[in-house]
C-alpha cells in the first residue's frame, strides 16, 4: 500500500536578534519603527522560537514529512543577522535541500538597500533550486518543484522593500504573473496537484481584501492567473492566523499558514496527498509540542 505525500507547510517565524546589537546606521531607516515596536513588546511574542523550531523538527521527523514549504518572514527586521541565524536554525529541515521550497517575507526584505534581495538568496540558494529555470522573470522567482510524478511546486515572490514605516503591502511583478499563467500551461505540470505558493495572503480569513497598505495590491490578478487550476492549492503566510477558505475566483482552496511561532498563535498546516486527492490537517501547539488539532 502507498502512503501519501505528506507536506509540512509553515510561515512567519520572525527570528530576531537582540537590538543592542543592531549596527547604528541600520537605525535610519524604517527599521528604526521596527526595533521600537520590538523594544515595545512585539518581540516577546516570539521568544521561544529557538524551543519551538526544535519541536517542529521532532514533529516533522514523527510524522514522515516529505516536504516542506516555508512561506517567508523568517525575520523581525531583515538584518543578514537575523537571516544567518533563521538558516542556522532551520538547517535541519532543509536536508534534502531539494525537499525544501520557501519565499521570502516583506520582513526578509524589509527595506531598499541595494542587496535585499541577494541577502536572503546569499542565505538560502542552496534551497532555491528550480526544475525549469527557464521561467524565471525575477532573480530566482518563479521557482518551480516537480514532486515526484504526482504533484508540483510553485513558487511566487510578492515581497518587496517598502521605505515607508506605515506600509507593508505586496506585489508579484507582472512579468512574473505573466510567466505563472504559462506554467500553468506547461505539459510538463498537467495532470500533477499544483500547489502556488507566495508570502502574501490574496484574500482574509472572511474572504475580503486585506487592507491596501497591508495587503497583495494585485491579489485580484493573481487569483485570475491561478482560476484555470483544476486541482491545487494557494498556500502563503504574512497575516498570524491560521486558516483555509473558499474562493470564487478559483477552484483551487486558499490555505494561510499563519505564524508557527508567535505566542498564542502558533499553527500551521500538513497536506496529505494521494493522486489528485488531498487532505489538509491543521497543526498547533499544546504548550510542548506541534499536535494536529481536533
Amino acid at each position: 500500500m502507498n502512503t501519501p505525500l505528506r507536506i509540512l507547510h509553515f510561515s512567519d517565524i520572525h527570528v530576531n536578534i537582540q537590538i543592542r546589537h543592531m549596527h547604528w546606521k541600520k537605525w535610519f531607516s524604517k527599521r528604526a519603527i521596527g526595533a521600537v515596536n520590538l523594544l515595545r513588546g512585539r518581540a516577546k511574542y516570539f521568544d521561544e522560537t529557538e524551543e519551538k523550531l526544535a519541536a517542529l523538527l521532532r514533529f516533522k521527523e514523527k510524522n514522515s514529512i516529505d516536504i516542506v514549504i516555508n512561506t517567508g518572514d523568517y525575520t523581525a527586521l531583515g538584518l543578514k543577522s537575523e537571516l544567518i541565524l533563521a538558516r542556522q536554525m532551520l538547517e535541519p529541515m532543509m536536508t534534502p535541500p531539494q525537499n525544501y521550497i520557501t519565499v521570502p517575507g516583506n520582513h526578509d526584505i524589509y527595506v531598499h538597500e541595494g542587496n535585499s534581495h541577494y541577502r536572503f538568496s546569499e542565505q538560502f540558494c542552496s534551497v532555491l533550486q528550480n526544475d525549469l529555470p527557464e521561467y524565471c522573470r525575477g532573480g530566482h522567482w518563479p521557482l518551480i518543484r516537480l514532486v515526484g510524478d504526482e504533484a508540483a511546486v510553485i513558487a511566487v515572490n510578492s515581497a518587496r522593500p517598502n521605505p515607508l514605516p506605515w506600509v507593508s503591502s505586496g506585489e508579484i511583478p507582472p512579468e512574473q504573473l505573466k510567466s505563472l499563467g504559462d506554467i500553468l500551461k506547461d505539459e510538463r505540470l498537467q495532470g500533477r496537484f499544483l500547489f502556488v505558493i507566495t508570502h502574501y495572503a490574496p484574500r482574509l480569513s472572511n474572504g475580503q481584501d486585506d487592507k491596501k497598505l497591508h495587503g497583495l495590491i494585485n491579489a485580484d490578478e493573481f487569483l485570475k492567473t491561478c482560476s484555470g487550476i483544476e486541482n491545487g492549492a494557494i498556500l502563503f503566510g504574512h497575516i498570524h492566523k491560521t486558516y483555509r477558505l473558499h474562493v470564487p475566483e478559483v477552484k483551487s482552496e486558499l490555505f494561510c499558514a499563519g505564524s508557527a511561532t508567535m505566542e498564542g498563535h502558533e499553527g500551521c498546516w500538513v497536506y496529505e496527498l494521494e493522486g489528485q486527492n488531498m487532505q489538509a490537517r491543521q497543526v498547533g501547539w499544546n504548550g510542548k509540542e506541534y499536535c494536529f488539532t481536533a
